[in-house]
């Protein structure tokens, strides 16, 4: 996010704005949390997802007021949770906090951390709860164990109350943790080996269920939501298809991580042929447990045709402490030579890094980023309509959604297709259509406005 220089840009993925959009009416009180919408047109009941990443933005709105840059404090806000519980979890898996930044450096490397990060994804909320239940859930032999595991349960209920169930992918954690260590051989009895992450699985999962049950008797129009959640978003997306294959997920999984993987051969190569060294088992060990983790969190969406290569962004930090633990060695022995020579060279890239990253997004404040000419035209419109107007457009331009989501961002603008051949239900009194749209001149007359990609027109008296 910060080395992108994306963060003081104005735009956004669409589906940020939508959401941004259904926080903004949370806050303002023109919907609640258990029955949110986004506009009169498009997604009056919104039970697209789950409510609590937008209710926790609302809850920002509320202290800080309605605002785009509140929105990348946000999310700049649950990126660096996210950085700080990787670090976390590397040293859960063994490793000193002194070398935390390497799995970071990893995980800034995955293209699509750097192009969503800033996009007010539900993932990035949600990869704080993921990342905290496999904190609670990766917890070897310790004391407290049960409580550790209901701790975990509640994060997994928290993770789905932000984009559903693909954040419950680390309830699987101390199966995989189990079935590594068997396959390495580091079992002495292998079947107490397995009830207990079996128990550490039912005590979650327990905790998961009771959440589920408290939630739907202290709040009632939870079982509405969950309801309309799953016939109007889950089991359709079951049939839905946005990709041709069920694979297309694994090739995006492989494709965002394709810099890791030759991190790593190059890291293991140095290793095994220059120094003809090993890997230490710990190494070996704690790879393995993140790559079936992360596994678990890609291969089930193949379920479904339905796939984004957003859905698995939550698996990406899992996925950097793995490659981690791989290249430490040989990361560890380039550093102590750079320092060994140079004492402040690790000061100086650092310092030259942060400063580069905050001239970049000094430079990019306030410019629109994505959508320029939408956002242009958007300025110049807001100019001419009245807040919260209702303004029409020609029927066919109805799957525009960044058109909606911006309108909406902008003045409360609510998009309303018709037919301009045959208009019924009477015609607003402002339209909005693309340059190339032959609107009738018998019932609307163009505003004069410098605008690039977009019309605004008036309806004849």
């Amino acid at each position: 996010m910060l080395v992108g220089g994306a963060l003081p840009t104005t735009g956004m993925f669409v589906d940020g704005i939508t959401y941004g959009n259904v926080a903004d009416n949370m806050a303002t009180g023109v919907c609640t949390f258990w029955h949110p919408s986004h506009s009169p047109s498009l997604y009056p009941q919104f039970f697209q997802h789950p409510p609590l990443a937008m209710g926790l933005l609302a809850w920002c709105y509320k202290a800080l007021g309605v605002h785009v840059w509140v929105t990348r404090l946000f999310t700049m806000v649950t990126t660096l949770l996210t950085a700080w519980l990787t670090v976390a979890l590397w040293r859960r898996m063994g490793y000193s906090r002194r070398t935390g930044w390497l799995p970071l450096l990893l995980w800034v490397l995955v293209p699509a951390m750097s192009r969503n990060a800033h996009d007010n994804m539900l993932e990035c909320t949600m990869a704080v709860f993921t990342l905290a239940a496999l904190l609670c859930l990766l917890h070897g032999d310790c004391r407290h164990r049960l409580l550790r595991d209901a701790a975990g349960g509640v994060c997994l209920f928290l993770a789905f109350m932000c984009k559903g169930f693909t954040g419950l992918y680390p309830l699987a954690a101390p199966l995989a943790v189990w079935v590594v260590d068997w396959i390495m051989g580091g079992h002495t009895h292998r079947g107490r080996a397995l009830l207990t992450a079996v128990a550490d699985v039912l005590a979650a999962g327990g905790t998961l269920a009771v959440c589920f049950g408290l939630t739907g008797l202290v709040f009632p129009a939870w079982v509405d939501y969950f309801d309309n959640y799953m016939q109007m978003q889950l089991l359709p997306g079951l049939t839905d298809a946005t990709v041709s294959s069920r694979w297309t997920i694994v090739w995006k999984f492989l494709e965002q991580t394709a810099i890791l993987w030759a991190v790593a051969a190059v890291a293991v190569g140095a290793m095994r042929i220059g120094r003809r060294e090993r890997l230490p088992r710990t190494d070996l060990r704690c790879f393995w447990v993140c790559l079936t983790v992360a596994l678990t969190g890609v291969l089930p969406i193949a379920v479904s045709l339905k796939q984004y290569g957003f859905y698995i962004l939550t698996v990406y930090p899992v996925v950097a402490v793995g490659i981690g633990a791989l290249v430490r060695s040989t990361a560890l022995r380039l550093t102590d030579k750079v320092s060994g020579r140079w004492p402040a060279a690790t000061g100086i890239v650092a310092t030259v890094a942060l400063a580069g990253a905050v001239t970049l997004n000094a430079m990019n404040w306030g410019k629109p980023g994505r959508d320029a000419d939408l956002q242009h035209d958007l300025q110049l419109i807001a100019t001419q309509v009245d807040e919260g107007e209702q303004v029409c457009m020609p029927a066919n331009m109805q799957e525009e959604w960044e058109l909606y989501a911006y309108c909406y961002r902008a003045k409360h603008i609510d998009l309303r297709p018709v037919d301009l051949s045959r208009p019924t239900g009477g015609l607003c009194r402002h339209l909005i259509a693309d340059r190339r749209e032959a609107v009738p001149e018998a019932l609307y007359t163009e505003c004069r406005l410098p605008t690039r990609q977009y019309k605004l027109y008036e309806l004849k008296q």
